[in-house]
């Protein structure tokens, strides 16, 4: 299925994300939103004047940091700012670094909440420095050298609720980059590079 094919995966989807039920999870901790760009609260009324109408964003689901514990809502469709909000939530956890993330390993994450009715994410991983991904290497964890992770082509993640073998399997057959499966960490890795299956448990 080409890119525009998964687009239509995620309108497809839509009616099964509306109708998934929360789950009863404990809150994460949220990063504080952004504001928007030339909108201040000391001129509401300059705001109002611009010809701005209020959006209303219904978010897909949470998605959480399982190392920094931070949380950003993943919205039904990209935003304007949302890749700035990615990349700094996906920053390197050891100092911070920040990189670029892939649109397309998004998008399919995206459409596979969505897909499959989930309302929470746990992300592994995002993008990696080198320093981080040499010490993962060195402590054998199975981590390429040049890791897809490296160059913000990545990501490691989860959907609650849901069997890791369930994830695995609708995102080969929907997407169209890197997939690894990890059964006993219980997580998918896809990336935007090569197209290429492995399973390292």
């Amino acid at each position: 299925m080409k890119r525009a094919g998964l687009a239509a995966v995620v309108g497809g989807a839509a009616l099964v994300a509306s109708t998934a039920l929360a789950q009863d999870l404990p809150a994460p901790c949220f990063l504080p939103p952004v504001p928007r760009a030339g909108a201040t609260a000391d001129h509401p009324k300059k705001a109002a004047a611009s010809g701005d109408e209020p959006t209303l964003v219904v978010p897909a689901a949470t998605l959480v940091n399982v190392h920094t514990h931070e949380a950003i809502e993943l919205d039904a469709a990209p935003s304007a700012r949302e890749s700035e909000r990615v990349e700094w939530f996906l920053r390197d956890r050891t100092n911070w670094e920040r990189h670029a993330i892939s649109a397309f390993s998004l998008a399919t994450l995206r459409a596979s909440v969505f897909a499959l009715g989930a309302r929470r994410v746990e992300v592994i991983s995002g993008f990696r420095s080198d320093k981080l991904n040499e010490a993962l290497r060195k402590k054998g964890r199975h981590v390429a050298a040049r890791s897809q992770h490296v160059l913000g082509n990545a990501i490691d993640f989860r959907l609650v609720g849901v069997p890791t073998a369930q994830l695995v399997g609708w995102v080969t057959r929907f997407h169209h980059g890197g997939i690894g499966f990890y059964p006993r960490s219980g997580f998918v890795h896809v990336d935007c590079g090569r197209p290429r299956r492995w399973n390292e448990e």
